[in-house]
């Protein structure tokens, strides 16, 4: 994973880094072991899913009053965003969808 940092048109900061989701959350569904085999797991619960747009990976941006957008898929070849310019990544950000909330694990 990468940072880097830039200040947008107004004068935000922001900070940008990639997120590249595991092989257990790139699955397309649950479909449990094959025919004949076993199930291992001791609990059988849902796993988690990742959108089709988002399984190669995606760009965070995140300013300091906490607001967060995310760019799928992330442009260029996974290391091209790294020496992109400050100008391309303010174009980035403003195109980005807004993103959630980080998940708390305790509320």
């Amino acid at each position: 994973m990468s940072l880097r940092e830039f200040t947008d048109e107004r004068g935000r900061h922001w900070s940008v880094w990639d997120v590249y989701p595991t092989l257990a959350e790139r699955r397309q569904r649950d479909a449990g072991p094959p025919t004949g085999i076993r199930e291992r797991r001791r609990y059988v619960e849902r796993r988690l899913r990742v959108k089709s747009n988002l399984a190669r990976g995606w760009l965070v941006f995140e300013s300091r009053d906490g607001e967060r957008r995310r760019l799928a898929p992330i442009p260029g070849s996974p290391t091209d965003w790294k020496d992109a310019t400050e100008e391309q990544l303010r174009s980035w950000c403003a195109i980005a969808d807004p993103a959630p909330p980080p998940r708390r694990l305790i509320e």
